[in-house]
């Protein structure tokens, strides 16, 4: 047994233990006690004395869960900008689709993916749930990834984004793809890596192709997920093409469910939140790149009060996650125009126990006996202004940063220690990223 001493626990966001430890046995959490104790764990042989991290002066809290994220999408940091592209469809039509995504190989992906995860161990975060945008990338790729994944010890679930916006039978490829990496991961026994099924959106998948998707998803006991009207563009499309809402088609095709993920969910019609309430399907909210590309504010305040609780994600954007509790924070107030919507607390369970149901994870999320021990420690010394236990979490959710961020556990393992990485090889990696994003870029 290993104990953590910190001045605050943060074990969820309706509980904060003071002048506290962490118990660890193994991959989970064994106990949370006071400080006070130690001294007779030690003494009873409970507790060797060296097995005793303390860091009293800093805050444990769960790892942050970025529950939408492109580990592919760094490679689009700084690129060349898309001359004539006009709006969203000719932004994917002319640019993004022939330009970057099918463009990307299984080097990319391996690249970008080894330089993100030390971008997001540095910022908290413990667990992210993945969609590859690569069509015509190698039939190993998405495997490839998720065992570089669990090499390096964060929690995660892989997909690749399928579509028949190249064709039928590469929407098939793509699928086909997804249920091996599913079924190759669901094979290790309390695996940190999980595989599911990815669709695109209903103006590039059939219903069919969704109706498909949802039951093969149900035949590999995973995830399924998809993207959700981003903009206004599909609400339109589909509307138009096919007379009823987006959620409506996935309804329609008997996808919604506790087990499928709608990332972005930025325009929905009216009786969308129905949907999704009494479907209990889960919701991922990006609201950095959902600013990015002018798509509007989701209406989380009102999903909230429907009783769906939304993972917050990067989307392989801006991949800090003290960046992205801070916009859920400030955003909806000035979409609302008030202050009464989105208070800390709120956004952090949306950052730890929210994200972790919305990707399918149990005992995930909080500091609970018999939790994973994905833990964070946070120095509160850095901190301008006192952190204690009455406004820690607008501390962390207005002010907090990543460079605060000293050690992280995943299922007990440390993953950086002081803020050292230990299982990645931090600045060869970035070396690498920006090598292969300069050969990259060239192509444009």
């Amino acid at each position: 047994m290993k104990a953590i001493a910190a001045s605050l626990v943060l074990c969820s966001a309706n509980r904060v233990e003071e002048d506290a430890a962490v118990l660890l046995d193994g991959k989970t959490v064994a106990g949370v006690i006071g400080n006070d104790r130690l001294p007779n764990l030690v003494s009873s042989g409970a507790l060797e004395s060296d097995d005793i991290i303390d860091r009293r002066g800093c805050l444990i809290m769960p790892g942050l869960v970025n529950a939408h994220m492109h580990q592919y999408g760094v490679l689009s940091h700084g690129i060349p900008p898309a001359h004539g592209v006009t709006g969203f469809e000719s932004f994917l039509l002319d640019y993004w689709w022939p330009r970057v995504e099918d463009r990307v190989r299984k080097r990319e992906v391996l690249v970008t993916s080894r330089a993100t995860m030390a971008e997001m161990l540095r910022s908290g975060t413990t667990s992210f749930c993945d969609i590859l945008e690569a069509p015509l990338c190698e039939g190993d790729t998405l495997v490839e990834q998720g065992e570089q994944i669990e090499r390096a010890g964060m929690r995660a679930v892989v997909s690749l984004e399928s579509s028949e916006r190249v064709d039928h039978d590469n929407g098939e490829a793509c699928l086909g793809q997804n249920a091996e990496a599913a079924r190759h991961f669901a094979s290790r026994e309390a695996g940190l890596v999980r595989g599911a099924i990815c669709t695109h959106t209903t103006f590039t998948c059939p219903s069919k192709m969704i109706a498909r998707a949802a039951e093969l998803a149900r035949e590999c006991s995973c995830l399924y997920q998809f993207h959700l009207c981003e903009s206004r563009y599909e609400l339109e499309w589909a509307e138009t093409h096919l007379g009823k809402t987006p959620l409506q088609v996935y309804w329609d095709a008997d996808a919604l469910g506790p087990s499928t993920l709608a990332a972005q969910c930025v325009k929905l019609g009216e009786g969308d939140l129905g949907l999704l309430a009494s479907s209990g399907t889960r919701a991922a909210h990006l609201p950095i790149s959902n600013c990015e590309v002018g798509g509007g504010f989701a209406p989380v305040p009102q999903m909230l009060r429907t009783g769906v609780a939304p993972g917050l994600g990067t989307d392989g954007y801006v991949n800090d996650m003290f960046q992205v509790m801070r916009a859920a924070f400030l955003v909806h107030k000035a979409a609302c125009e008030t202050t009464a919507v989105m208070d800390s607390r709120q956004v952090f369970s949306l950052a730890t126990e929210a994200g972790a149901k919305a990707m399918g994870l149990s005992r995930v999320g909080s500091i609970e006996d018999g939790w994973a021990a994905d833990l964070v420690t946070y120095d509160m010394r850095q901190q301008p202004t006192p952190i204690n236990a009455e406004n820690v979490f607008d501390q962390l959710v207005v002010f907090g940063r990543a460079a605060s961020v000293l050690d992280v556990w995943v299922a007990g393992r440390p993953l950086m220690e002081g803020g050292h990485l230990l299982t990645l090889d931090e600045e060869r990696d970035k070396a690498e990223l920006r090598e292969c994003a300069s050969g990259f870029w060239k192509g444009l």
